[in-house]
């Protein structure tokens, strides 16, 4: 990514070992001044796979949907859910004055299902999410986006709001099942309209709402690090879904690997040998290890997704942090 990421430690590296030679078996990655064609697909491309994204976003909700047991949540239906404070300006009719009447405060009596729910989404859209490993596999930014759609596509139909977090700092709400491919477009044709600054604002996101962030995160750790805790800052929930390819976990590739940087780095060129994928390996499980404890340290829960794995496992574990079941911190 960008000077100072952990991909630069690699060039560091690759500077101490003198190589060179011809370019190998490995996929290349375009220089950023390169025509947009080669980095991203054109906008007929992008319309011709939507309708893709969109049904295999369906099937896969449908799926993690049979693995959950739903979600209780505050809302307009008969069934109990919690006794909670009554709220400056509350109307008198709400107030269960049985429940009141045995201390000094003013209760609200709850039910499930009255209170519409607000999700901020962010999908990176950098250069180096337009990278896969092999023609099998999605690009990282297609996998962002899949994960994206299921969720949006989970939320809608539970009369959730889903809010999208643009690269150039706009919002956009959707709300209901039919606002699923409106949504999707803006989120496929956003990689049209990248910003300066790569991280939506904090201040963007409402209190007391859900932020899901789905990126490769190869970010350079101090300014991923000072983002991060801001967002943690805020009087909301967040998710970190990190998208991977698997290639970027063990560098699989033989023979001597010419790399050119899809966001303006260097070109490097390296050898195959021992020493060369020591260091790759050291880097990756640092790069990791980093970006596990920071997520620890600001209390967020962080999802890695591997682009060849059934999207569907990651989901559900993200579905159930949403639902409040597997992160204790938020219930």
């Amino acid at each position: 990514m960008m000077t100072g990421s952990w991909w630069s430690q690699l060039f560091n590296k690759g500077a101490s070992h003198p190589l060179r030679g011809s370019s190998s078996d490995a996929p290349s990655r375009p220089h950023q001044t390169t025509a947009l064609s080669l980095i991203v697909p054109s906008s007929e491309r992008l319309a011709h796979s939507l309708p893709d994204l969109l049904l295999a976003s369906h099937k896969i909700a449908r799926t993690v949907l049979a693995g959950s047991h739903g979600c209780k949540r505050a809302g307009q239906g008969s069934q109990f859910w919690q006794y909670r404070h009554a709220l400056p300006g509350e109307s008198i009719q709400a107030i269960d004055w049985r429940k009141s009447a045995k201390g000094n405060k003013a209760y609200v009596k709850e039910t499930e299902e009255e209170n519409t729910q607000t999700l901020h989404f962010w999908c990176d859209v950098s250069g180096s999410m337009q990278w896969h490993s092999r023609p099998d596999l999605p690009t990282k930014q297609n996998r962002a986006f899949l994960l994206g759609l299921t969720l949006s596509s989970l939320l809608l139909n539970g009369g959730e709001r889903i809010r999208l977090l643009l690269p150039n700092q706009q919002i956009n709400s959707f709300r209901g099942t039919h606002q699923l491919y409106p949504l999707a477009e803006q989120l496929i044709h956003s990689v049209h309209s990248p910003s300066a600054n790569p991280f939506p604002m904090p201040e963007h996101v409402s209190p007391h709402s859900w932020t899901v962030l789905i990126s490769d995160f190869l970010y350079p750790y101090e300014e991923l690090a000072e983002f991060l805790k801001k967002m943690a800052q805020r009087p909301s929930h967040l998710l970190l879904i990190q998208v991977a390819d698997p290639a970027e976990k063990d560098l699989p590739f033989k023979g001597r690997l010419q790399f050119t940087g899809m966001e303006g780095e260097e070109e490097l060129i390296l050898s195959n040998s021992t020493q060369s994928s020591i260091d790759y390996e050291a880097l990756w499980t640092d790069h990791q290890n980093k970006l596990k404890k920071l997520s620890q340290n600001v209390g967020i829960p962080m999802l890695c997704d591997f682009s060849d794995r059934n999207a569907a496992q990651t989901l559900l574990q993200a579905w159930n942090i949403l639902s409040n079941k597997s992160n204790p911190r938020l219930t």
